[in-house]
């Protein structure tokens, strides 16, 4: 018997069939979604920049003022941008949550009460609780509130006046300048005019709003108003503190912290926009 044999067919060519599979026929629309990641990578990258700069800016201002009477520290406070949902692989309707960086949502200040430093000056004032002192600039005319005490006499013609440490007139409850009237003027030899004496604490002025958070920053420890915080009304019965100021409110150690803090947060979106950088610069050599 004659030994079976099993035929192979052959095939000079090979059948006609693409190999191209789904994801690699949509190579323009796949690579469309790489640059729309690239440029979000840069984006997220930027604006956490941006935020983290101005965070560095916030705490250096505080560090700056801790030595300063009545400074009251600002803090930024973060939000997320919008969040986008994109395909996430792994089947039909699996997304995933992808966000475009953070900003600088506001700018609060901390009005907690400082601690008080005794220093048996006469003129120098705190306000134990809610309130602030009134200043009219002697130039312009605006009026500034601040919680800083440290007031001194000043003659003004034949009149003396209670002023702060710019020379800045100090007002009373109807914000009307405080003449000191019982003063006494001597003059040294280099023909310089002082006063002292005369002063009462019941003369000050100090002034509640309905929304101190709303106040905006002047400058050190002054505060303008906004139609957030409301018009300055007088108390009628403050607490007063002669011979005290109140310290600055920025807690050292607390304040160096926040700036480690921020210095990494501002290394790690640099290193978003490095490496966004260079994902783009790979992806442009592979077209």
């Amino acid at each position: 018997m004659g030994k079976s044999v099993q035929v192979i067919p052959t095939f000079t060519s090979m059948p006609t069939v693409s190999r191209l599979t789904a994801p690699q026929r949509d190579a323009p629309g796949r690579r469309f979604r790489k640059e729309k990641k690239m440029i979000r990578g840069f984006y997220s990258g930027a604006s956490s920049l941006v935020s983290q700069q101005i965070n560095l800016n916030t705490i250096a201002n505080n560090l700056a003022n801790v030595g300063t009477t009545g400074f009251k520290p600002q803090q930024a406070a973060f939000s997320s941008l919008l969040y986008q949902s994109i395909y996430g692989g792994g089947g039909e309707g699996h997304t995933i949550q992808t966000g475009h960086g953070v900003r600088i949502q506001k700018t609060g200040i901390d009005f907690n009460q400082g601690d008080l430093n005794r220093t048996d000056i006469p003129t120098d004032c705190a306000i134990l609780g809610e309130g602030f002192f009134a200043i009219e600039d002697r130039e312009d005319g605006t009026i500034t509130y601040t919680r800083d005490g440290c007031f001194g006499l000043s003659v003004d013609g034949s009149n003396a006046y209670l002023v702060n440490g710019a020379g800045n007139y100090v007002l009373g409850e109807d914000e009307d300048r405080i003449e000191i009237e019982e003063a006494k003027t001597t003059t040294d030899s280099n023909g310089k005019i002082t006063a002292e004496g005369g002063f009462d604490s019941k003369q000050l002025g100090v002034f509640v709003f309905t929304n101190k958070y709303g106040l905006e920053l002047a400058g050190g420890n002054q505060y303008r108003t906004t139609e957030a915080s409301g018009e300055a009304e007088a108390l009628e019965e403050p607490d007063i503190r002669t011979g005290y100021l109140e310290n600055s409110r920025v807690q050292l150690a607390q304040e160096m912290v926040k700036m480690i803090e921020a210095s990494k947060g501002f290394s790690f979106g640099s290193k978003i926009v490095q490496t966004a950088d260079e994902m783009e610069k790979i992806i442009n050599q592979l077209r």
